[in-house]
């Protein structure tokens, strides 16, 4: 028996990981593409059009984020307490709220597309802003309820359809960008059309997945009570937050690098806010690949697992994002040039590189706080790296010339220091473990304990024997003790010959807490519940004595794995 449960949830996660570091990929690559089409039919007047018109497409994802993030992290809270059904109605509830919010703004966003250019954009860029503004707009409500089927499927455990969808999406828009700028020479109009169209594409593909075959999720739409609605609001804060500051981050340094005269800079600011849209798909994509994971375990108490996905996804994402600073590093001229413009952004390009490691846990972290309810915490790491720290260092460094973008490494720099000093604060006054702001209680009284069974029956016996240990410190009875190992041996047995793979692991965990014994047992492989599979052959006796001992017995799909709980 493997007394740590780290193996089955790294399989799980790493699973996920390039499907959902794809789907990150193009759900940012449209602005990056744009940018070098854009860059290279209309320069640098254009491209820096494209960056000025970003706060608005931000503004976009600020609302598609806070419905879609806030209701997949109750969904899978939900879900972790049992509660299906619940998690069910928010995400109904979401639907109807999400479509007509949305709606709306994007409603206003074309009537005031004129007054927006001419706050957004300078004489030169003014034409191009607004077009690209109401092009945008058209299609605006299609990215803002792309991310629910986006947050939805990956609940599910369905990562290799959303990175089809984003794909498709990725793909889409590159092919048409270059049509309807080159050949069919379209302008800045050509560009937009080619993202809203991709958008919309992908939209429809995210959703016909979510709800056709056996999912969890139907379509359906349901009026959200406001406490709902709050609590929506509440856990969809950080993400929803980070975008809108992101917005606000680039209209403020756009001004002040605009106010420094420097001939060139606005559009070295341009292609090197441009890569770092590029590189979401490592600073958002490695978090959000366990962020359902992690809800998941905070609803059943399990912080000894959410520590483990918390810890995957810092090693995992430090080693990706130092492999893509080094390329930016090594390389800055030559990705420079991708973008046409004749300004020199080696130094830009290598600040961003510098700043890629830290940006990428400053997010794990963030996404850690919100999954575990730790808001306050995810909001001061969000609102930090994604605005006052960049507006106080650019403001600091204005002296520097083209310098200034030193602030890319120091915002994530003194973010990640604030983010490990005020975790010590917020630990020592609600008595949770420092950095990780999780309640270790269960498993420090003993009242708990996870493992990971290899799929074979060797260990499956060694671990139906080793748990007698557990049962005996927190003072089970004989009749729950046997259960318990009987549990653990006939389920084990059936699911390893039913439904996992030879090489695969089972996640087991045990708890004794508020006078209830509950055995959670989480597999891979097909779809199966073995209680609800039984039938009166022989292979099945075991699963029916222990249906006849339990107090009552649950299963779920989540993740895409099996999950079976027996109340005993």
């Amino acid at each position: 028996m493997r007394r740590e449960n780290s193996k089955f949830i790294s399989s799980l996660y790493f699973r996920g990981l390039f499907p959902n570091v794809i789907a990150v990929l193009g759900g940012t690559v449209n602005v990056f593409f744009d940018g070098i089409f854009i860059g290279r039919k209309l320069g640098d007047a254009g491209l820096e059009s494209v960056n000025q018109c970003l706060p608005v497409y931000l503004l976009l994802c600020t609302v598609g984020s806070l419905y879609a993030s806030g209701a997949s992290f109750l969904s899978a809270h939900a879900i972790g307490e049992n509660d299906v059904e619940e998690g069910k109605r928010i995400f109904q509830g979401v639907l109807l709220d999400a479509l007509l919010v949305g709606g709306g703004f994007c409603l206003l966003g074309f009537v005031f597309a004129g007054p927006l250019a001419k706050l957004l954009g300078t004489a030169v860029s003014i034409p191009y802003v607004y077009l690209y503004l109401r092009i945008t707009m058209i299609g605006g409500i299609a990215k803002i309820m792309l991310y629910i089927p986006y947050f939805y499927l990956r609940l599910e455990g369905r990562d290799k359809q959303c990175m089809t969808a984003m794909l498709t999406m990725t793909v889409l828009n590159i092919v048409l960008d270059y049509i309807l700028l080159f050949p069919l020479d379209f302008g800045i109009g050509g560009a937009a059309w080619a993202s809203v169209t991709a958008t919309v594409v992908a939209a429809g593909m995210s959703f016909f997945f979510l709800l056709s075959g056996n999912g969890t999720f139907r379509l359906g739409f349901q009026k959200l009570h406001m406490s709902d609605r709050a609590a929506v609001f509440r856990f969809g804060s950080p993400m929803a937050v980070n975008n809108m500051l992101s917005s606000a981050r680039i209209f403020v340094v756009n001004l002040i690098l605009g106010s420094m005269g420097i001939g060139g800079l606005v559009s070295v600011f341009a292609i090197a806010n441009n890569l770092n849209e590029f590189s979401i798909c490592i600073q958002n994509g490695v978090p959000q690949t366990g962020a359902a994971m992690a809800g998941i375990f905070y609803g059943e108490k399990d912080s000894k697992s959410v520590r483990a996905v918390v810890n995957i996804e810092l090693l995992s994402g430090m080693a990706l994002s130092f492999l893509s600073g080094a390329v930016l590093f090594l390389f800055p001229a030559q990705i420079g040039r991708l973008f046409g413009s004749s300004a020199d952004c080696g130094f830009a390009v290598r600040c961003l590189a510098v700043s890629l490691v830290f940006s990428t846990m400053n997010s794990v972290m963030s996404y850690s706080y919100n999954a575990v309810g730790q808001l306050a915490a995810a909001n001061m790491v969000t609102v930090s790296r994604g605005f006052a720290a960049t507006a106080v260092f650019a403001l600091l460094f204005r002296g520097l010339g083209e310098r200034i973008l030193l602030f890319y490494p120091c915002a994530e720099i003194s973010t990640f220091l604030l983010l490990t000093a005020c975790s010590f604060l917020f630990a020592k006054k609600k008595c949770l473990t420092p950095f990780y702001l999780l309640d270790d209680t269960l498993e420090i009284s003993g009242n708990a304990t996870s493992f990971a069974v290899a799929c074979n029956d060797v260990d499956i016996c060694e671990a139906s024997e080793k748990i007698r240990y557990f049962c005996e410190d927190n003072h089970f009875t004989d009749k729950e003790t046997m259960t318990i190992s009987l549990a653990l041996e006939e389920l084990l047995t059936i699911i390893t010959h039913e439904s996992c793979p030879p090489d695969g692991f089972m996640d087991v965990r045990v708890l004794a807490w508020d006078e209830k014994r509950i055995i959670r047992i989480r597999s891979g492989g097909r779809r199966y519940n073995p209680v609800e599979a039984q039938d009166g052959s022989l292979m099945y006796i075991g699963v029916k004595m222990i249906c006849a001992l339990a107090e009552r017995t649950e299963y779920l799909s989540a993740l895409g794995v099996n999950t079976l709980i027996i109340y005993i």
